[in-house]
C-alpha cells in the first residue's frame, strides 16, 4: 500500500533508513531532505540535513512513516533494555534541553514509561520527576505498546539465561547475546 504523503511530510524509506522532510513528489518518487541528529560541541541535539535523495513511494509504508523525534526506534529499545539490564538510568546528553522539553509517555503493566529530547533510553520513576517538569505527554500508541511488550518479552526471556552469572560487564555481554538470540526467535529485527 502506497502512504498518503505531501510536501512537508517527514518520512523514513524502509530500504535506505533515511528518513527527513518531502521536498517533491513526482510520479512514483518523492524527492527527500534527509535529517540526521548529532549532537553537538555543548551537549545539545542539532538537526543537519544532507543533500536531497530520491526515494519510491513503494517503499514508504504506513509503520515507517513517523516523525522520528516521537517515536523511539527499535535500535533505542534495544539500548534501553541493555542500560535497564545494567542497572543504569537513561544516558542524559543534553540536560537543559531534558528539562525543557515535554516527555512522550505511554502507560506499560500501569507504570508511565517515558522519554525526552536530551536523554538516551527510558526515564527511571525518579529521572522523570527531574526531566519531566515541562510535562507529560500520553498518545495511543498500539504499535509502539506492542513493540515494547515484544522486546520486554525479549528481554525478560534473555534475562532468565544468564540470572545465575555474577553482575558485571561479562554478565552484560552474555546478556546482548542472550538478547540478540530471543529478537530472532521473535522476527524483530534491529
Amino acid at each position: 500500500m502506497i502512504p498518503d504523503i505531501a510536501i512537508g511530510s517527514k518520512v523514513c524509506d524502509k530500504y535506505t533508513g533515511s528518513c527527513g522532510r518531502v521536498l517533491s513528489i513526482t510520479n512514483d518518487e518523492v524527492t527527500l531532505e534527509p535529517t540526521i541528529i548529532k549532537r553537538g560541541a555543548r551537549g545539545e541535539y542539532l538537526e543537519v540535513t544532507d543533500p536531497p535523495i530520491r526515494a519510491q513511494k513503494a517503499n514508504l509504508e504506513p509503520n515507517h512513516i513517523r516523525r522520528y523525534e516521537e517515536l523511539p526506534s527499535d535500535h533505542e529499545l534495544l539500548f534501553h533494555f541493555g542500560i535497564e539490564e545494567a542497572g543504569s538510568p537513561g544516558a542524559v546528553l543534553g540536560e537543559a534541553t531534558a528539562r525543557a522539553t515535554p516527555c512522550s509517555c505511554f502507560t506499560y503493566k500501569g507504570k508511565d514509561l517515558c522519554w525526552s529530547k536530551g536523554v538516551v533510553g527510558l526515564l527511571t520513576q525518579d529521572q522523570q520527576g527531574l526531566y519531566c517538569v515541562a510535562g507529560k505527554t500520553y498518545k495511543a500508541q498500539p504499535a509502539l505498546t506492542e513493540r515494547y511488550t515484544r522486546f520486554a518479552e525479549a528481554a525478560e526471556a534473555a534475562h532468565k539465561k544468564i540470572e545465575s552469572m555474577p553482575k558485571g560487564m561479562p554478565r552484560l555481554e552474555a546478556w546482548l547475546s542472550a538478547m540478540g538470540e530471543e529478537l530472532s526467535k521473535r522476527a524483530i529485527e534491529v
